[in-house]
């Protein structure tokens, strides 16, 4: 199955947030339906927030006018931690798209390599290959997000990429807007189709490596996010009244934690760094509203999906379903005062024993290195284009002369770079574990892979965008995202 991808413009996104444009992810040329389709559909909803620390959502959102309270109230929130685990953007979504820690997947840093879910497939990856009529989708306003969604061959039915909107908090309203649309469109379904939404937002990291996470910014871009997060939710109600029937399981996570003073951000073991969080709202569970479990997981959250969706689990995951393993159902409490039992529960984290403290900082500092080559070389490239787009005599062809030499052996530089930062990954444990499932088959078999292999690399845009420029959609986020 060969799956056009679909990259939103600047002016899609504005027209989507002004109420005017289409609504995105309306099923189209779905196969027929069998008689087991009939039944409910199952609806799950992937929020993930980058580099969220939990004790700022309890300080700063945890009112009635946040979606993090109202999920919370809604759900059983787990305090988790990363701990012995890098606090890279990258390999953290990596584990929590694929149920595996990075000594299996092998993601080290935030430049995005296919090759990890050849081998690690994604949830995308196996419910499309489970079901293709499961309508997956992927909103994000980091492009490192989208290209995990199409990755492994089985990519997302719907892989929406957000540009920069002026600002962080501006563009992360834009997803939340093109979020709401894929929500609402559910109640136009021809019939009752199970989905799988992935929705990203990165303004509290960025908040957090510009200004710091202890920082008045950091703290207002938890409040925005809580606050699209409640748009979100209240989409889900209104598709809900629209379609009873229907059952929405909703999940809300963070990659990593941030540092507090302005620097590094995150990449390390402090107790800051690693913090995490799972807040999991299971449909037409509400005996244990507003609980509380501390053996959550972010490796969990494939799996849960999974299992949700009626898919079959891998023998290599790490994680496990959180509503079916005996042994996470069993640790629920329902606290007499949720917030200070969170707070209680993130002071217990500490940091991992010395030796895994070195190994993995030293693993940070060189696999950050071609990351920082890679963002400094498409910034002289951005530079030397914006001397080449004004057609200066002489001067514009000269930029254009040098651009190339920049992208040439900078590029060579980045990838000579980032195959040491590969061998020092693996010699510190990052891909170390095989796996032991098979990998999945090609899509529609040797003919698809041929067609495939012709097409190469090469984008598909919707229709109705043209011959949209994707170079100007691509917009490097802050430092690790």
């Amino acid at each position: 199955m060969t799956t056009i991808k679909k990259f939103l413009c600047g002016a899609t996104v504005a027209g989507m947030v002004a109420g005017t444009g289409a609504a995105v992810g309306v099923p189209s040329g779905l196969s027929a339906l069998t008689a087991d389709w009939l039944l409910a559909a199952e609806h799950v909803l992937l929020i993930g927030v980058d580099g969220t620390n939990l004790d700022k959502i309890l300080q700063y959102a945890y009112d009635e006018d946040s979606g993090f309270k109202t999920a919370m109230d809604q759900g059983i929130t787990g305090a988790t931690s990363e701990v012995n685990h890098t606090t890279i953007s990258g390999p953290s979504w990596s584990t929590i798209l694929t149920g595996v820690w990075d000594d299996k997947h092998g993601v080290v840093n935030n430049l995005f390599r296919p090759e990890p879910y050849d081998q690690w497939p994604t949830v995308f990856n196996l419910l499309e290959y489970h079901n293709p009529d499961i309508e997956t989708s992927v909103i994000a306003d980091w492009d490192y997000i989208n290209d995990i969604g199409a990755a492994g061959g089985y990519g997302a039915d719907n892989n929406l990429f957000i540009p920069f909107q002026d600002s962080w908090a501006d563009t992360d309203a834009a997803v939340t807007a093109a979020t709401i649309s894929q929500i609402l469109a559910t109640a136009n379904n021809p019939a009752d189709i199970d989905s799988f939404l992935f929705s990203y937002q990165v303004q509290v990291d960025e908040a957090g490596h510009s200004f710091g996470g202890g920082s008045q910014e950091y703290a207002q871009a938890v409040i925005n996010v809580g606050a699209n997060i409640q748009q979100i939710l209240a989409a889900v109600a209104e598709a809900k009244l629209a379609n009873p029937d229907d059952n929405w399981s909703i999940i809300i996570t963070t990659d990593h934690g941030h540092q507090q003073s302005l620097g590094f951000g995150h990449g390390f073991q402090s107790p800051n760094e690693t913090s995490q969080f799972v807040i999991f709202d299971q449909a037409g569970d509400h005996a244990t509203d507003g609980s509380q479990n501390l053996n959550y997981s972010i490796a969990d959250i494939t799996p849960t999906i999974l299992a949700l969706l009626g898919a079959p689990m891998r023998s290599d995951f790490d994680g496990t379903p959180m509503n079916v393993d005996p042994a996470i159902l069993d640790s629920i409490v329902t606290p007499t005062d949720l917030k200070q039992s969170l707070l209680d529960a993130i002071s217990m984290y500490g940091y991992p024993n010395i030796g895994n403290d070195l190994t993995l900082g030293f693993r940070t500092v060189i696999t950050s290195i071609p990351y920082f080559l890679d963002k400094f070389v498409g910034q002289i490239d951005t530079f030397l284009q914006s001397i080449v787009d004004q057609d200066i005599f002489l001067i514009s062809g000269l930029a254009e002369f040098v651009q190339q030499i920049n992208d040439f052996f900078g590029g060579l530089l980045v990838d000579a770079t980032n195959a040491v930062a590969l061998g020092v990954g693996y010699l510190t444990g990052a891909g170390v574990i095989a796996p032991t499932d098979p990998p999945l088959p090609p899509p529609g078999g040797s003919e698809a892979s041929l067609f495939d292999t012709l097409l190469g690399d090469h984008n598909w845009l919707s229709p109705d965008e043209g011959s949209l420029d994707l170079g100007s959609l691509l917009d490097f986020g802050a430092l690790f995202d």
